[in-house]
């Protein structure tokens, strides 16, 4: 949990701990029940507080998946960042596709929810995820890709979907298919 800046209020302190808690209770929930059959009340009760001092935190539950995700969409945006530093189409695509699949593995319980539950996806993130897949899109392909590169970069960002048919594999076996997979996806030849 993040310790409280220096020279925080103790009032101050206590709201971030409480949202913190809010935050981790909700994770939970929505793994263990779904996104959609976790309700407010649910996770106020689970920490002993009202539906009101939930509502204090996060106005919506939509609001407490976004802040879910937002750690995923820096981590993202950071890789990203980073392949955009490196020269050469195919060092870029190995970076980001790398640091996908390792991003995937470390969150797939999260991320099969996600996947799975269709009121998870309707989340205010949607337009966030949106001008990422763009960013991905041009860091690879350029301002103009070509039909088949289109196709082959939407392909490789549904890898998340594949993840409740793969519980079954290992992180390790689960990394290295999503590595291989998206990679020989991604060398989609130019026209």
């Amino acid at each position: 949990m993040p310790t409280p800046a220096k020279g925080m209020s103790t009032r101050a302190a206590q709201a971030e701990q409480t949202r913190q808690q809010i935050l981790d209770t909700a994770q939970r929930l929505f793994l263990e029940l779904g996104y959609n059959a976790t309700s407010l009340q649910m996770i106020a009760d689970e920490l002993g507080l009202t539906k009101a001092a939930v509502y204090y935190h996060f106005r919506a539950k939509g609001d407490i998946l976004h802040a879910a995700m937002r750690p995923g969409f820096r981590r993202m945006e950071t890789l990203l960042d980073d392949a955009d530093a490196i020269r050469g189409r195919r060092a870029r695509i190995e970076h980001v596709v790398n640091g996908f699949a390792d991003f995937l593995v470390s969150n797939r319980h999260y991320t099969v929810m996600a996947s799975t539950d269709p009121d998870a996806r309707l989340s205010k993130s949607h337009e966030e995820m949106a001008a990422m897949r763009q960013r991905g899109l041009t860091l690879f392909y350029g301002e103009r890709p070509t039909a088949a590169e289109r196709v082959a970069y939407s392909t490789a960002l549904l890898m998340p979907e594949a993840l409740p048919q793969l519980v079954d594999l290992s992180d390790e076996a689960l990394g290295e298919a999503l590595r291989s997979t998206m990679l020989r996806i991604l060398r989609a030849p130019r026209s």
